[in-house]
């Protein structure tokens, strides 16, 4: 195995140093690591080339790198599998749409690329098999991983298991400090909801003193992806200042016991029912599943008329929100798109790039695209 080759190369280094070389080693000397505490969340974040140190077990700037590392990668530039290669990859889950898109996705990857990929599932909302996995993944010794875990709050414990093994890492979705991120452009996300959210409105005369802004959180997923509500409520704070600062809800949705779809439901529902009057309602959540209960507990309300109730606008363009968008029967009206289908055809060359020491950026963006009904058709035609 090719991580085999490189442990063997780093320890003849290391003795040829020990034996050569007399001057210590300084902290302070080496090269910083952008990828320790970088935001993807945030808009400001810059975006580094770096390159992984596998003798340091540490991403590092790639200071000789050319061009914008935010637009200049390119996956169909990668670097070719050397020798045998094998990616240890956490998904999500085993259960929900966008996971049964990344997933295969991953794993059509990996064989067109000639690697071998180890699958361990993350039991999404189990908060201790993450954990057990990444034991799981150092056990077998792979070249690089993939973790897929939501749960901000684990992703340290994680990341010292992979750093104590000098193991590169990719972060899908949720940061993971010292590791590359892959994934949405959270806050671009929001936008692009809220833009069209306001679109709707405009084109509907909604009253704008009258409009209220939702938004749908889980505070336990935390990280990047609750930028995917913040910057929807941002836009419409700046771009429609007639909205009452009382009009704009968050509302808690975690989804332990209930899970996301139901939990979001029954959080909605209470909310409607503590406000009975509240219309011109502009709604996201950071997924469809949420998005998906919010909307039906308009519709199970009889306040699910989106020319005059209010919309909801998701995110991953999952199956429940695609049929409910061709339906045309819900206030679910929206979804923004990251083509899960497609996450394998960026991971797996950005892993190989890492793995044969070329720069990459710090942080990787999806595609995005807004799905609403007049382009359902042109990015997921219905099969025959």
């Amino acid at each position: 195995m090719l991580r085999k080759h490189r442990i063997l190369t780093m320890l003849l280094r290391v003795a040829l140093l020990v034996a050569l070389v007399a001057i210590p080693v300084v902290a302070q000397d080496m090269p910083g690591n952008p990828t320790m505490d970088q935001d993807p969340g945030d808009p400001d974040q810059a975006v580094y080339w770096v390159s992984y140190n596998f003798e340091e077990g540490a991403y590092e700037l790639a200071e000789d790198a050319e061009g914008d590392a935010m637009m200049d990668w390119d996956a169909s530039m990668a670097a070719e599998a050397m020798g045998d290669v094998t990616i240890c990859f956490t998904p999500e889950s085993e259960e929900f749409d966008f996971d049964l898109k990344v997933n295969p996705s991953m794993a059509n990857a990996a064989e067109a690329a000639g690697v071998e990929l180890l699958v361990f599932n993350n039991a999404y909302p189990s908060t201790t098999q993450p954990l057990e996995n990444a034991d799981a993944c150092v056990t077998r010794e792979p070249d690089i991983v993939v973790s897929f875990n939501v749960f901000a709050e684990l992703t340290e414990a994680i990341m010292s298991k992979y750093n104590a093994e000098n193991i590169p890492v990719i972060a899908v979705d949720v940061t993971h400090p010292g590791s590359v991120f892959w994934g949405a452009d959270n806050c671009a996300t929001g936008r692009y909801a809220a833009e069209f959210a306001a679109a709707w409105a405009a084109e509907h005369m909604w009253p704008e003193e009258e409009m209220v802004v939702f938004t749908g959180l889980d505070p336990a997923v935390g990280g990047a992806p609750a930028c995917r509500n913040t910057a929807f409520t941002d836009y419409f704070k700046e771009n429609h200042p007639g909205i009452p600062e009382e009009n704009y809800f968050d509302v808690d949705m975690r989804t332990a016991e209930l899970g996301p779809n139901a939990g979001a439901l029954a959080a909605t529902t209470d909310w409607l029912t503590a406000n009975p009057d509240a219309k011109y309602i502009v709604a996201t959540s950071i997924n469809d599943d949420r998005a998906f209960g919010i909307a039906s507990a308009m519709s199970q309300a009889d306040r699910g008329d989106p020319t005059v109730d209010g919309v909801v606008i998701g995110k991953n363009a999952d199956a429940i929100a695609l049929d409910a968008i061709r339906a045309g029967n819900s206030p679910l009206v929206g979804t923004v798109s990251f083509f899960p289908e497609r996450y394998g055809d960026f991971i797996v060359p950005l892993a190989l790039d890492i793995l044969a020491g070329n720069a990459v950026p710090s942080i990787v963006r999806v595609p995005h695209e807004v799905i609403s009904a007049d382009n359902i058709d042109t990015y997921y035609p219905e099969e025959e």
